[in-house]
């Protein structure tokens, strides 16, 4: 079998954005070609986020069989000191934030993240409801059951919201949403519930007032309420 030269449209797929594409066609007043480009964009992005998302547990299961589960919470909090706190840096104290502003940016994110998002809110929070595209995804694709399950945290504590269990990836909403936030402000960055079953949703509330955090809500995470 000869090779065959790359044509144009060979080097042009290889080396062109496809939200370029649709960039393009739109200018071109092709909606039809654009609307195409952008589902193959998103159907790319989705293959990349599953291989993300699974390396990163992987990892993490590694650590936590290998080192115990106490490393997989050194792990994220060095993400967190790393990446997380600067990510989230936007030059304001994120508790003084309204909270539709805190409430957009968690559900934008999640939405993002291949989540489907439902909102509903009170006198006294906001609450984001999730069919999580990550961490949830992994739980009701039964990626933690069976030969080579990824790792279920056990050891009931802070970085399980005091639960007996917690799918190990989703210990970086409470290490890295919860606990760290606290230690760093004061504050949890949202008060979130991850699902327990499959095709469970993901709760996040966000407290319209911060001091209106509930004690239980520190407790389960090992801290104490700030007072003033």
């Amino acid at each position: 079998m000869v090779d065959e030269p790359l044509s144009e449209d060979d080097l042009a797929s290889m080396t062109v954005p496809l939200w370029e594409e649709a960039k393009a066609a739109v200018r071109a007043g092709d909606v039809d070609w654009a609307l195409d480009r952008i589902d193959a964009a998103v159907v790319r992005w989705r293959g990349l986020q599953d291989y993300s998302i699974n390396w990163v547990t992987s990892l993490l299961t590694f650590v936590g069989e290998e080192m115990g589960e106490e490393a997989v919470e050194r792990a994220l909090r060095k993400t967190g000191e790393q990446f997380v706190r600067a990510r989230r840096d936007s030059g304001e104290e994120w508790a003084s934030l309204p909270a539709p502003a805190r409430a957009k940016a968690v559900a934008r994110a999640m939405v993002a993240n291949f989540g489907e998002c439902e909102v509903s809110e009170d006198d006294e929070k906001i609450t984001l409801s999730f069919r999580c595209g990550s961490g949830g995804r992994l739980i009701d694709e039964g990626r933690y059951e069976g030969e080579g399950a990824y790792l279920v945290l056990r050891e009931a504590g802070p970085r399980t919201f005091s639960r007996p269990e917690l799918p190990v990836y989703c210990a970086h909403c409470s290490v890295n949403n919860e606990i760290q936030p606290v230690e760093w402000s004061g504050y949890p960055t949202t008060v979130e519930s991850p699902p327990t079953e499959k095709f469970g949703r993901c709760v996040h509330h966000i407290y319209r007032d911060m001091a209106a955090v509930p004690d239980e809500v520190y407790e389960r995470i090992g801290k104490e309420k700030p007072r003033t």
